[in-house]
């Protein structure tokens, strides 16, 4: 597997800004991440620190949700 490079932050970011400028009418834009157990809590801990521990919100359940400009993304434990 081919390593990816980049901050994960920053790339959500500039995802974040390209759909609000999509040419679409939407009510809520939400994009959804489904990971294994190592990579969910990786970005996890990274969410976490970057944002001082308040600004992930985590359900109990394997998911949490961060909101960049009017985007949610929500990260998923793989149920599989």
């Amino acid at each position: 597997m081919e390593k990816k490079k980049g901050e994960l932050l920053n790339q959500l970011a500039i995802i974040s800004d390209l759909i609000e400028k999509l040419n679409l009418d939407s009510v809520n834009q939400t994009t959804f991440f489904e990971v294994n157990d190592t990579e969910f809590d990786r970005v996890k801990k990274l969410v976490e620190k970057k944002f001082d521990l308040g600004d992930s919100e985590d359900n109990g359940e394997g998911m949490f949700t961060i909101t960049i400009g009017e985007i949610n993304f929500i990260f998923s434990k793989n149920s599989a």
